[in-house]
């Protein structure tokens, strides 16, 4: 999967923040959706990219015995992504929507991108 720099540059902070899901401590829920949320990427398409993604290269964290805790090297992960993408991924064919972290993950996004628009909104409102 060539990306354009463009693109990559839209990618790369969601590829880091989702990355944190899979430290070997307690994820920053709220700092990772804030970043999902800011992102142009719509809700599905911030799912496949967590799933089919960061997921394949990063999941082995979750079971080792003293994982990475402190953040994935931004550019070791980036590389690793883009080679992954290059190799095709058998995934689980349950719900994903029942998936952790998505189940948790999901309504902290939209939360956070209802509160922006409201916000939003409110700010137009109030100008002359």
């Amino acid at each position: 999967m060539p990306l354009p720099a463009d693109e990559l540059e839209l990618r790369r902070p969601v590829w880091i923040a989702l990355s944190d899901l899979y430290l070997d401590t307690e994820p920053d829920w709220a700092s990772v959706a804030e970043v999902c949320s800011r992102s142009p990427f719509q809700i599905e398409e911030l799912q496949r990219i967590l799933f089919d993604e960061v997921h394949p290269v990063v999941h082995w964290n979750l079971y080792a015995t003293a994982g990475v805790w402190d953040g994935f090297d931004p550019d070791w992960l980036v590389a690793s992504i883009l080679a992954r993408c290059r190799k095709p991924w058998w995934r689980l064919p349950w719900p994903e929507g029942r998936r952790y972290p998505w189940r948790v993950l999901k309504p902290l996004i939209l939360s956070a991108r209802q509160c922006r628009s409201g916000a939003s909104l409110r700010g137009a409102r109030s100008t002359p």
